[in-house]
């Protein structure tokens, strides 16, 4: 039988110098390395505790492998008995590790231009590019309803006065 490890403290690692040190990876990728280093474990004393090739754990933890499906996180949280706050920052974190995209069917027309300007400059976006993109994201949602010109109404007009 797998002994468990009990987790409750937070481990909070620089983002910053782990992206240095590391390269960049999924947030997926960040957030179960991290746990492997909380729990005090090597990849294949991890791999072995989970069920899983010590290589698997590698290609998750630098990114190469694209992130697991829920079963995978499941696994993690039973074998490790893993607190709230872990559980919250694993399901969320492969939420947002998610590489595939789909439009639905009935996108307007400017939205698929739109996604695939984006998906051919990715891989060159400027940081700031991404905060921007980011920013117009967050924008309230009264912002994203286009207006329909026939609802506003009639423009005034202004007499100027004439030299």
């Amino acid at each position: 039988m797998v002994d468990k490890i009990k987790i409750s403290s937070k481990l909070i690692l620089n983002t910053e110098i782990n992206n240095t040190l590391l390269g960049y990876m999924s947030p997926f990728s960040n957030a179960f390395r991290e746990l492997r280093i909380f729990c005090g474990l090597r990849q294949a004393e991890f791999a072995e505790k989970l069920g899983f090739e010590q290589s698997y754990i590698s290609a998750i933890e630098i990114g190469t492998k694209g992130p697991p499906g829920i079963d995978f996180v499941n696994t993690l949280i039973m074998r490790l008995n893993l607190e709230e706050n872990w559980q919250k920052r694993l399901f969320g974190s492969l939420e947002i590790s998610q590489r595939k995209m789909v439009l639905p069917s009935e996108a307007p027309e400017d939205v698929y231009k739109m996604f695939n300007e984006l998906r051919r400059q990715l891989d060159k976006l400027h940081p700031s590019q991404v905060e921007l993109i980011q920013m117009a994201l967050r924008l309230p949602e009264s912002m994203t309803i286009p207006i329909n010109p026939e609802s506003l109404p009639p423009r005034r007009k202004i007499a100027r006065n004439k030299i």
